[in-house]
């Protein structure tokens, strides 16, 4: 048990050996300090008698955090904590939250029946690139012909799921999730109210496709991208995988 804490005290103090700079120990772990310092103030706890406490309350919660195993923990996280965290800092995810998350995980195959005629898929139907020529592609009412887009071939009607991308440029890209009755044929917004809940890329810019659009930090953009789906809790979220950092979380009710 000894031993474990110990890892646990220096998972604490570093990120997979690489020091976030900006942001203190709490807000890695998940524990925001000011929600912590509220909470002793209203317990009628002196600001002096706060400070030392707040270490040792983000310890606690980190410690429950990795002891876990049921994910019950994570769950109560993941829906609490993205859904009001703010996108101008980015947020690293907890260990086991991570590995909760990623327990999620699913094999993508995209749809040849949706992509626009300017997209190429690979053999495997595993890679999307734009095509040097428009191609001949057969009629289907599912098929995007305006957006160049294309569909996952399977339809999520419950459950968590889990999925990363890898980003081979940095071009312009949207990637996200859509209802089945969004619209395929001519232009819409993509947000929310169209059935579209994506985060958009353009060479200067980085915006989560809401209504008005959020801007969100450069230092978030990934080049792999990892997108969790929680269907009964109505929870889209995103996050940079090579820093294990949130980007941004939708919140809707798919039902």
């Amino acid at each position: 048990m000894e031993q474990k804490i110990m890892e646990w005290a220096r998972e604490l103090q570093t990120v997979s050996g690489v020091r976030i700079v900006g942001l203190t120990p709490c807000d890695r772990c998940g524990v925001m300090t000011q929600q912590l310092a509220c909470f002793l103030k209203q317990l009628e706890l002196k600001k002096g008698k706060i400070l030392p406490l707040l270490p040792f309350l983000e310890f606690i919660t980190w410690s429950l955090l990795n002891q876990d195993s049921q994910g019950v923990g994570s769950q109560l996280w993941l829906l609490s904590k993205q859904r009001t965290w703010k996108t101008q800092t980015p947020k690293y995810i907890p260990n086991s939250v991570w590995r909760w998350i990623r327990s999620a995980s699913v094999d993508i195959t995209l749809d040849p029946m949706t992509n626009h005629p300017w997209l190429q898929l690979s053999d495997d139907k595993r890679k999307v690139q734009e095509a040097l020529n428009e191609t001949e592609v057969s009629f289907s009412t599912q098929r995007f012909d305006s957006w160049p887009c294309v569909l996952g071939w399977e339809g999520l009607t419950s459950g968590r799921y889990y999925w990363e991308i890898y980003i081979a440029n940095n071009g312009y890209w949207r990637i996200g999730v859509t209802n089945a009755s969004s619209k395929r044929h001519g232009r819409c917004p993509m947000n929310p109210s169209e059935g579209f809940w994506t985060i958009w890329r353009s060479t200067r810019q980085f915006y989560a496709c809401t209504k008005p659009e959020i801007e969100l930090p450069l230092s978030l953009v990934p080049k792999k991208l990892g997108v969790y789906l929680d269907y009964e809790e109505g929870q889209v979220s995103f996050y940079k995988v090579e820093t294990r950092s949130h980007i941004f979380t939708f919140i809707t009710n798919f039902r």
